[in-house]
């Protein structure tokens, strides 16, 4: 370990040009993973910290790599890859008391910094199926920061337009049904869930998806209808409703795919999802003012 720190120093020193010591970072990671490998949980070469350190090295290098011509990032999201999936077999073995404070924090927080290290790494090798793996693997532990670095993530990689759908699919579906102490069920339906039925329904349309899309619609329309039911049957709690712009936003854009549809001749199509966009502009609290322009606009295509 202290062989691999100091030629990681050097590494870095050297701007990351030096190839030579590229290669023997990744020698020593290589042989250290295989190490570790060949020990029970409770008899380790190396430590849950050291392995920790492991990851977060590869991970350091990789990035770096990405600035690089000269480097080719691919070996290092292998090795965070293979560290990761070693790590989070070693995490499945562990107990970690809740009473000891201290102690279950720096666990829980070196569980879910691999679990984002192997997530990024997993997008990188265009391993979705790993990815959605990891996401479902995360549900006892979630909490909003790690969902949303999960969630930015996917949408930031380059991978095939479906891929991405079924990640945030799983994504949301891990996070509506997880039991994790660490995510704020208010929130969740209050914020988080409508952000990502935002993403989730746009990569939807970019990807063609569109029974899925409307699927997303239909839904929608029902949980901000049970919102504004549940704000209107306790007015004196001031529960929050479903967000105005999630609103706005979703009744516009499902609105403009009834157009859509409409200039590709999709009569039956188009004033199907036009009445959606516009029951769901209804929920608005402008005095009816986006529905009644959605009417308009429909009115102009008849």
């Amino acid at each position: 370990m202290p062989a691999l720190q100091l030629l990681s120093t050097e590494l870095e020193n050297s701007k990351w040009e030096n190839e030579a010591l590229l290669n023997k970072i990744q020698t020593l990671m290589n042989q250290g993973l295989v190490l570790a490998s060949r020990r029970a949980p409770d008899n380790r070469v190396f430590s849950v910290e050291e392995l920790a350190w492991f990851a977060k090295a590869s991970y350091s290098i990789a990035s770096s790599a990405f600035r690089s011509t000269k480097m080719e990032p691919h070996k290092h999201y292998s090795a965070i890859h293979r560290i990761g999936t070693h790590f989070r077999e070693l995490f499945k073995g562990q107990t970690v008391e809740h009473s000891t404070n201290a102690q279950y924090e720096k666990w829980l927080s070196q569980h879910r910094t691999i679990l984002a290290l192997d997530l990024e790494a997993s997008i990188f090798l265009e391993n979705w199926t790993g990815v959605c793996t990891i996401i479902e693997e995360a549900s006892p532990i979630l909490d909003e920061r790690l969902s949303s670095v999960f969630l930015d993530g996917i949408l930031r990689s380059e991978g095939h337009l479906k891929a991405k759908v079924q990640a945030v699919k799983t994504l949301l579906r891990t996070l509506h049904a997880s039991h994790s102490p660490y995510t704020n069920k208010s929130t969740f339906m209050n914020q988080t869930l409508p952000r990502y039925i935002r993403c989730l329904f746009q990569l939807s349309l970019d990807a063609a998806e569109y029974q899925l899309a409307e699927s997303i619609l239909d839904q929608s329309l029902i949980l901000v209808q049970e919102r504004h039911a549940e704000a209107g049957n306790n007015a004196s709690l001031s529960l929050p409703g479903y967000p105005e712009d999630e609103i706005r936003w979703l009744s516009t854009v499902a609105f403009n795919r009834a157009v859509d549809y409409y200039l590709a001749a999709a009569d039956a199509d188009c004033r199907r999802w036009a009445g959606k966009a516009i029951n769901l502009a209804d929920m608005a609290k402008d005095d009816g003012a986006l529905g009644r322009l959605l009417r308009g606009k429909l009115e102009m295509l008849a």
